[in-house]
């Protein structure tokens, strides 16, 4: 859908939905396993698909979803509906590249109109696109689709009483340690790992014994907790292990106990590493009948783990800041910018200030407009707008300054965020015009001009539009 002229798109066109679209319930025959396993997703998808607006043309306003409210659907009609076939881009004023207020008006309830007049509309013709909503940047994860796939499982279901592991799971993706070992633990929890009696319990002809010891069926609790060279390697470990508390023969409870209520200091950050190194001296075990010391597997964990946390500490001295860079920017020529967006304002504000250290010249701007789908889209319009000015006042090489990491990011990589592209496409075309183009990260606590700039615009109830160098209202000095 994305990429409908590649190869992959036109074959499977060609084959299974040649007169119409994937989304569309088309009956196969003899269908290949990939056609099968994406109409097998195809509800799920269709629950997270959102029509994003180009020109709007190919969007029926009663029937797509294009309206981003908790979910994507199609826009409500205030009053008896006598135009069903009517399309978005018919709600559009094509000379101005704006919404038609007085049809918005006409067809929508107020919260109808603030959702719709939030979204960006085109300069010049663009087609519609597909995105999906559940997700910052417009683009499908694969664990924003498991979001969406529990929210749909739980419809329906009743509460349920007793144990419960999706708890347990998720937090094993919040542990301190490597994503490998992350995905370990949720395996632990959810049984997947290949010990002897997860073997027979799926009909393989495997002694279920415990390798290492051969005193009980080696199940995952056993091979982690109970086996005696594991419940060696837990009394030497740095990990308290009170009688009757820890370890016991309930694999849940003791994972419980790791994740939960443990003493907050670093010496207990070790145990994933701890549990993967006697899943590692099993395996050896098993494999090249190679009987680890706990006393080695104890050390190995404790090293890796500190290695670990080692490299996540920033060295002093170097910086964490992002930026982007076209052509040679002077050392002291910036633009601070910043947007300001609540949910229950019906404005959002941007603002920017702008310093010469040249000439000591100073230049400001302070706006308002319609409130955005979201902060980040009136971060960007606030970039959009400074760049804008800055070129109308021959400013062509200026280094902008964002408290947004993520504004970063978007412009650093703007096909990574087809939920901004319209705004995207107009940074660029803005970009082209300077000679030397820089986007830097800088903290809030520096960027506190531009934030009461945009913050003072959107309180006011009126249009403002403000570009001077003189401040409207007293801002802080230099941080």
């Amino acid at each position: 859908m994305d990429n409908p002229d590649s190869l992959f798109a036109k074959v499977f066109k060609g084959r299974y939905f040649r007169n119409s679209t994937p989304l569309d319930p088309i009956r196969s025959y003899s269908p290949s396993y990939g056609w099968q396993s994406i109409v097998s997703a195809r509800p799920l998808v269709c629950k997270g698909l959102i029509k994003r607006v180009g020109s709007g043309s190919s969007i029926s306003v009663w029937y797509d979803p294009w309206i981003s409210d908790s979910c994507p659907r199609p826009a409500i009609c205030k009053g008896i509906n006598y135009y069903p076939h009517l399309t978005v881009n018919q709600l559009i004023n094509s000379q101005t590249s704006t919404w038609n207020r007085p049809l918005l008006q006409q067809f929508f309830e107020s919260e109808e109109i603030t959702r719709i007049t939030g979204i960006t509309v085109a300069t010049g013709y663009k087609p519609d696109t597909w995105g999906w909503f559940y997700t910052t940047t417009g683009r499908y994860t694969v664990k924003s689709g498991y979001t969406v796939l529990q929210e749909l499982s739980d419809e329906g279901t009743l509460p349920v009483f007793g144990p419960d592991t999706r708890r347990l799971q998720a937090q094993s993706w919040k542990v301190k340690c490597t994503t490998k070992l992350q995905h370990f633990l949720w395996q632990i929890i959810t049984g997947c790992l290949s010990v002897g009696a997860r073997l027979c319990s799926r009909g393989m002809r495997v002694d279920p014994l415990c390798v290492r010891c051969g005193m009980g069926d080696e199940t995952i609790n056993h091979m982690l907790f109970e086996c005696p060279p594991a419940r060696q390697a837990w009394a030497l470990s740095p990990i308290p292990t009170p009688p009757q508390f820890f370890p016991t023969g309930a694999l849940y409870s003791n994972m419980a106990h790791l994740f939960w209520n443990l003493p907050d200091n670093d010496d207990m950050l070790m145990y994933p590493w701890l549990l993967w190194f006697i899943w590692k001296a099993r395996n050896y075990k098993v494999f090249s009948n190679d009987d680890q010391n706990p006393q080695e597997v104890m050390e190995s964990a404790i090293t890796e783990s500190r290695a670990w946390v080692a490299a996540q500490t920033v060295a002093d001295g170097v910086s964490n800041s992002i930026s982007i860079n076209s052509g040679h920017v002077p050392p002291g020529e910036w633009c601070q910018i910043d947007g300001a967006w609540k949910v229950t304002d019906s404005r959002a504000g941007l603002g920017w200030y702008n310093f010469d250290p040249d000439s000591g010249s100073v230049l400001m701007g302070s706006s308002n407009l319609r409130r955005g789908l979201s902060p980040l889209q009136t971060e960007l319009e606030a970039l959009v707008w400074a760049m804008q000015s800055m070129l109308v006042h021959n400013k062509r090489r200026m280094n902008f300054q964002t408290d947004s990491a993520q504004l970063v990011k978007m412009v650093s990589k703007p096909a990574e965020w087809p939920a901004f592209a319209i705004l995207l496409e107009e940074v660029e075309h803005c970009r082209g015009m300077f000679q030397a183009f820089s986007l830097t990260y800088i903290p809030r606590t520096k960027n506190t001009r531009a934030d009461k700039l945009a913050r003072s615009a959107r309180a006011q109830p009126h249009d403002v539009y403000y570009i001077n160098s003189v401040p409207p209202i007293p801002l802080p000095g230099p941080v």
